[in-house]
This record gives C-alpha cells, structure tokens and sequence, in this order.
C-alpha cells in the first residue's frame, strides 16, 4: 500500500499533515454526524483516504444515514485510532477529483480495488474541509 507522505508544511498545518500520515494506514474510522431530523449525534464506522493534509470518504450507497445527515449538516467529526478531526463533509462534483478519490480508496481497499474491476465504484464521494484536530 502507498500512502502519499505530506509535503513540508508550516503551523497547524504542517501538524494536521503530520498527525494524519500517522493514522492513514489504519482501515476503518468512525464518523459521527448530526441526525437530519433529530439533531442527536449518529456515529458509523466508514472507510477514508488521506493524502497529504486532506481526507476523503467514499460510499457505495448514498442513502446511508451518514451522508444524508451531512447533506443537511455538513459538519462532522472522524475518529481514527484516538486522532479525532472536526471538519466539513463536501460532495466532490469534479470528475478529476472524484476518479483520485476512487483511485486512492481501490489502492488502500482490497475490496474496492476488485470492485473497480466490476465496474463498482463510490457512489459518492467527500472531502472534508475547515480540518481541525480537536
């Protein structure tokens, strides 16, 4: 597996980079979301993808509670492994952008990686802006 290292980065930045590339190889993180109707947290175990000081999350389903809830409330929290990030989920719309999200999942999943080969692909997918490790 290759995980893009992060470039020289000055403050929080260089930080947030840093604490990332340390938790990128883990296989699972657990997102927590803001129920669209009920406002109460609702926490799933989803998989990610780091490059550099950005995360990106993908969904083969996108009726999941987790993406409905961050389409009305972008805001969200990821643990992974004890470093937990507060950030805002964006739908990517570039088609550039979707296919390296596609691509780095599929090269960390072995599971999406002979997914891809079926034609199965994320049917969403996000990178989650304004980071912040809290």
């Amino acid at each position: 597996m290759t995980v893009a290292r992060p470039r020289a980065m000055p403050g929080a930045m260089g930080d947030l980079a840093a604490r990332l590339a340390a938790v990128a190889g883990r296989s699972t993180a657990k997102i927590t979301t803001r129920g669209r109707r009920t406002g109460k947290p609702h926490t799933v175990t989803i998989w990610f993808a780091v490059d550099g000081a950005t995360i990106y999350l993908g969904t083969l389903n996108a009726k999941r509670d987790w993406v409905r809830n961050a389409a009305k409330n972008a805001d969200v929290t990821l643990d992974v492994d004890g470093v937990r990030v507060r950030g805002q989920a964006k739908t990517i719309t570039d088609p550039a952008t979707e296919a390296h999200v596609r691509a780095l999942i599929a090269r960390k999943y072995w599971a999406a990686w002979i997914g891809s080969w079926f034609g199965l692909a994320p049917a969403r997918t996000f990178r989650l802006d304004h980071l912040e490790i809290t």
